[in-house]
């Protein structure tokens, strides 16, 4: 699988996320309270709109735009019945927060695992 470099963990020093675009779609990195981070699409599956445009920290994120709300670590839509957000693999080296070119495939996948 290929990665690219999604951020740094010095940008995380100040704010718990950030949203990249790739392959044409949002991405959000999102750091834990426990320091470790996680790579989910952040694109509601309902017009698009950025989940967390006005995300504040924890792990449900509100859409801006009709308020459906979206379980951040496991992708599913807590209030609509609705797909849930893809999740991406990613993996620290260095100092550099990497991402998956491509979703996770398989939601029940055992190598999802959060960056520590």
């Amino acid at each position: 699988m290929d990665f690219v470099k999604a951020a740094n963990i010095d940008e995380f020093s100040d704010k718990n996320h950030k949203v990249i675009k790739l392959v044409g779609r949002l991405v959000g990195i999102i750091k834990r309270d426990d320091g470790s981070f996680f790579g989910i699409e952040v694109s509601c599956k309902h017009q698009g709109a950025d989940l967390l445009t006005d995300y504040r920290g924890g792990m449900v994120a509100i859409c801006p735009r009709h308020q459906w709300k979206y379980d951040l670590e496991s992708g599913e839509c807590l209030n609509h019945d609705s797909l849930p957000l893809r999740r991406y693999k990613t993996k620290i080296e260095g100092s550099d927060i990497l991402v998956s070119l491509l979703p996770i495939e398989d939601e029940a996948s055992s190598d999802y695992e959060p960056l520590f």
